[in-house]
């Protein structure tokens, strides 16, 4: 409306305020990995409580009142030994597979624990390699060469379990174990063997990805694709260069490497061990590590974030063979805690610093 010079805005309609005001305010939805952390939390510790409450005894307060503190110190130690190895794995592997790239080790156990929260929170531990990549092309590695690594760390966990488990399985051959038991492990054994012979199969024949990517003609059908296309098969290239430097003239570094994982899965499995030390309860050590093992192996292809939920239930099942009732509720939580939630919380700080989330 206008009055000699002056021009006054027109009024708006106070319901039309208040709409718009209301649609400016409507929730977004929340990104996938807040929804993911949500939901692995949100089981983790439903499912942890379940097994405190329902095992809930006299005896567990005493347990509690009488942990010794030292073990529980060892196993922070110990945690932290996981991410200053794996850091140093890293690390190892990016100079063997890469000609000039190098990280240091505060930038390998960053890399580490990024990874880990992003494989966390995601199902089937789906955000690991896409996290794991992400973080080392940061670091100057191109994507081909970051997957080379990717993969040559896969591989190199999923031998060491594979052969573990045929170890294991042999060990405990003529010993009682529950069919259900029994059945699962053998399941999980052959998983890890068929991941193991594809991940093999990605390190010993790169050339397969190149034959692969040009079997896909759509991509050549526009210009766009084109492009794409070329991108990839640059990276393809990069990725079978990196990992043609594995030979013989590294045998050291991979010698290293394969000792740096097993020390991590070592210092893994050794946590729970000591947690039980520490509610003054000696359990078998062996038979301590095959139980994990048979965890760790059933994680991998359990469609919930973290495997939360499974996890702590099938470790107090597995657990309650040889661990008193009184106790095992308190096991379940603290070794969750110092395998789990310990690095969740270091891995999403690490995130959030890398990332805007």
């Amino acid at each position: 409306m206008t009055l000699g010079t002056k021009t006054f805005p027109a009024r708006v309609p106070a319901a039309e305020k208040r709409g718009f005001r209301e649609d400016n305010m409507v929730a977004k939805p929340l990104p996938a990995w807040k929804k993911g952390l949500a939901i692995s939390l949100t089981l983790s510790i439903t499912a942890a409580l379940s097994v405190l409450i329902y095992n809930f005894e006299e005896e567990t307060l005493e347990s509690l009142l009488y942990m010794r503190q030292e073990y529980l110190l060892a196993a922070a130690l110990m945690v932290f030994m996981l991410w200053l190895i794996e850091g140093l794995r890293i690390k190892v592997m990016v100079s063997t597979l890469t000609s000039d790239k190098r990280i240091s080790l505060f930038d390998g156990m960053q890399i580490f624990l990024m990874t880990f929260f992003f494989a966390a929170v995601t199902p089937f531990a789906a955000g690991e390699w896409p996290a794991h990549i992400f973080a080392l092309k940061q670091h100057g590695l191109s994507i081909g060469e970051a997957t080379a690594v990717t993969v040559m760390r896969a591989f190199v966990t999923r031998i060491l379990f594979t052969t573990a488990a045929i170890l294991m399985f042999i060990y405990f051959l003529d010993q009682p174990i529950p069919t259900f038991l029994n059945r699962i492990f053998i399941y999980a054994a052959l998983g890890s063997l068929a991941t193991t012979l594809v991940l093999l199969l990605l390190v010993w024949k790169p050339h397969f990805l190149e034959w692969l990517l040009k079997r896909i003609t759509l991509l050549q059908k526009s210009a766009r694709g084109r492009k794409v296309y070329t991108f990839l098969i640059e990276e393809v290239v990069k990725y079978r260069e990196a990992t043609h430097s594995l030979n013989r003239w590294k045998v050291g570094s991979l010698v290293l490497i394969c000792l740096l994982t097993v020390s991590y899965w070592f210092f893994f499995f050794s946590i729970a061990p000591v947690l039980l030390l520490g509610l003054n309860r000696i359990v078998p050590f062996t038979q301590a590590l095959f139980w994990q093992l048979v965890i760790q192996m059933i994680t991998f292809y359990v469609p919930l974030p973290g495997g939360s939920g499974v996890v702590e239930l099938g470790v107090a099942r597995l657990y309650s063979f040889f661990v008193p009732a009184s106790v095992l509720g308190l096991f379940v939580f603290s070794w969750r805690f110092f395998t789990y939630y310990i690095l969740l919380f270091f891995g999403g700080l690490v995130a959030l610093n890398k990332i805007k989330l």
